[in-house]
């Protein structure tokens, strides 16, 4: 599924995935394996086109002994993903009996990998870093750093560390059924919405509104944020 035709090649699509889909996966290289981590993500403009992430972890997270500056690390967003049934593709294989002997499933998804070396940052871009993150997902009246306890606001943070990441490269992948028919799109979309599985709503507007350029990705992203 991996294929050239399914990579997007526009920088500024990489943190648009970053602002919808933050939680991310954080790998470094450890003596036997991958060592992997969790948290969400802090878009920020950067020395590339393709900008950089801020993120904190917990001290006591073991991972963070590896998690030096100039470590070469990688960072998955993962988008949403849903399997696809050839049973869809109502344009292609119209009738109550078609001949499915050359169709296979297959998988729609969307997902970035990010590259770069890593950075500490210090206590005052890490408080930056926190405010923002939450000022991003709390709701106009919700809840602001400001209303925390002194005490509480400056012991939490040297319980954790800030890092940042230069996106030095990255790879961005969308399988939206552009392989399919057009005619076909409807019936995937139809199916994915009937189905209702997980993420079947998010990959239906991804099939249905995609069309096969980058400003139009965007907008669908950003939709993903206005519900």
């Amino acid at each position: 599924m991996h294929y050239a035709e399914f990579k997007q090649h526009d920088p500024s699509l990489v943190l648009e995935m970053v602002r919808t889909f933050p939680f991310a996966t954080i790998l470094v290289n450890g003596d036997n394996g991958p060592l992997v981590a969790q948290a969400p993500l802090t878009p920020r403009s950067g020395e590339s086109p393709a900008g950089a992430v801020e993120f904190h972890l917990a001290l006591a997270n073991s991972i963070t002994k590896s998690l030096v500056p100039d470590v070469p690390i990688s960072i998955i967003v993962q988008g949403p993903g849903a399997a696809i049934s050839p049973s869809w593709y109502t344009a292609t294989f119209p009738g109550d009996n078609p001949d499915r002997s050359e169709a296979a499933p297959t998988y729609n998804y969307l997902s970035l990998v990010i590259r770069g070396r890593l950075a500490l940052i210090d206590d005052q871009a890490l408080q930056e870093q926190i405010k923002d993150l939450v000022l991003a997902y709390e709701p106009a009246d919700g809840w602001r750093t400001e209303e925390l306890a002194p005490h509480l606001w400056n012991g939490w943070r040297k319980a954790i560390v800030g890092f940042r990441l230069e996106i030095a490269e990255y790879d961005l992948t969308a399988k939206i059924s552009q392989g399919d028919s057009p005619g076909d799109k409807p019936g995937v979309v139809e199916g994915l919405r009937k189905r209702g599985l997980q993420q079947d709503e998010m990959v239906a507007r991804l099939v249905g509104g995609y069309e096969g350029t980058p400003s139009s990705l965007h907008k669908l992203l950003s939709s993903f944020r206005k519900q």
